[in-house]
């Protein structure tokens, strides 16, 4: 199997899990919580999945899993990037630099309204003997069937744990 293959493998899976997780558990639930609950399972795994190739040294998951109109935030740069191109190119040179063997996302929520979705979370993860988090908040956008990146904006918690 490809390594793009296993990714929406384990994505499908994570999805699924996600959705038992915190699907509805009484059988008065409406269509729209089971379809928000399923939304939300979607993007988490979506977002999972990206940060995965990003600490196995791939971090060209994000421009696959944004629009081409997509924004981009973080403490790096001097001001936004304002297209998939702008985004391809600050990500381009930093593939296969980044390994971190392991990640959480923690304290995750995702919060839907129509077709935008909104992912706020922190990402925690450990090079060597330090732990760092980032605080992410990632604006999804429905188009057709398949949800994106829109906007996508990441810093660095200045906080010593």
């Amino acid at each position: 199997m490809t390594m793009k293959h296993n990714t929406i493998v384990f994505s499908i899976i994570v999805a699924t899990g996600m959705l038992l997780i915190f699907g509805c558990h009484k059988s008065t639930c409406s269509k729209i919580s089971v379809n928000e609950n399923s939304i939300k399972a979607v993007i988490l795994a979506k977002e999972y999945a990206v940060l995965t190739r990003w600490y196995n040294g791939d971090p060209m998951g994000f421009i696959e899993n944004s629009w081409d109109d997509v924004t981009y935030f973080d403490p790096s740069l001097i001001s936004r990037i304002d297209s998939i191109n702008a985004f391809r190119k600050i990500l381009e040179p930093i593939k296969g630099l980044i390994h971190i063997p392991s990640h959480k996302m923690d304290k995750t929520q995702v919060s839907i309204f129509g077709e935008i979705a909104i992912l706020t979370f922190t990402d925690v993860f450990s090079a060597g003997n330090k732990t760092a988090r980032w605080h992410a908040t990632e604006i999804y956008l429905q188009r057709g069937n398949d949800w994106k990146l829109i906007h996508s904006h990441w810093t660095e918690s200045k906080v010593q744990y």
